[in-house]
């Protein structure tokens, strides 16, 4: 029971969180280490294929539109077992947001089933500058806490379900992050949109001699994404700025 009533309380900590401003106040910075790390992302847009461009701009263009409406914009990624795919496409699209100062995006992950954070993901964040801590450390799906630098909303990770009751359950975008979600064809109620995102799936490497770097390597690509998702959304809000202010000129 104990376990329970304190999950249930970094729960709705979390969500006090999640309601704080998306954008970083004047003089934040990322740990110097994942500073260095994201600013390196944008070397590998180049890599990410057309087809993939593609998608991450579409759901660009939906956080745009979502803000320019001056509403919340709401991201599902979603995996099979909410272990390790959805969790990285989660924290790195968060923090594409705190790099970029977009405010007003929210992004939230699930799964199919709930299982349990898997380690090795653990270890591939902590690589990249991100500081992890076991914040319900004796469970068998423990709660972990990221943060990203002094003043900066952490980011709190665990395994869930999509429908779990902290995830956002109308006016949002679900991104499919497993090819067995996309064959299924999962609908997940109350999303406004469905995208297809698929990651390869990293758990079929775990008993093979290059796992570890193979989790390093889905996270730099999905790090690189999210970072190129948002710099695109960065680029059209600005695009959006100038033309009315453009048209107002000549007004």
């Amino acid at each position: 029971m104990k376990r329970f009533r304190f999950k249930h309380y970094i729960v709705l900590f979390t969500i006090g969180i999640l309601l704080l401003p998306s954008s970083p106040v004047n003089g934040q910075r990322f740990y110097s280490k994942l500073k260095e790390y994201c600013a390196d992302l944008p070397k590998d847009f180049n890599k990410i294929p057309g087809e993939r461009k593609q998608i991450l701009e579409e759901i660009g263009d939906y956080i745009f539109q979502s803000i320019s409406d001056n509403k919340s914009a709401q991201l599902l990624f979603i995996c099979t077992q909410n272990s390790r795919r959805s969790q990285f496409a989660q924290v790195w699209a968060q923090t594409a947001t705190y790099y970029y100062s977009l405010d007003n995006i929210r992004t939230y992950s699930g799964g199919y089933t709930e299982t349990a954070i898997n380690y090795r993901i653990l270890e591939a964040l902590r690589k990249t500058g991100l500081s992890v801590t076991a914040a319900e450390g004796y469970s068998k799906n423990p709660v972990y806490l990221l943060s990203l630098g002094q003043r900066y909303p952490d980011i709190f990770i665990f395994s869930k379900k999509y429908d779990f009751w902290q995830n956002p359950n109308e006016n949002y975008a679900a991104v499919l992050c497993s090819k067995d979600l996309v064959e299924m064809k999962l609908t997940p109620a109350g999303s406004e949109i469905i995208f297809t995102l698929p990651y390869e799936d990293i758990h079929i490497y775990d008993n093979s001699t290059g796992n570890i770097l193979k989790n390093d390597e889905i996270c730099r690509q999905v790090a690189s994404e999210m970072f190129y998702m948002m710099d695109y959304v960065s680029k059209t809000k600005k695009q959006s700025k100038k033309q009315k202010n453009k048209k107002k000129s000549k007004e």
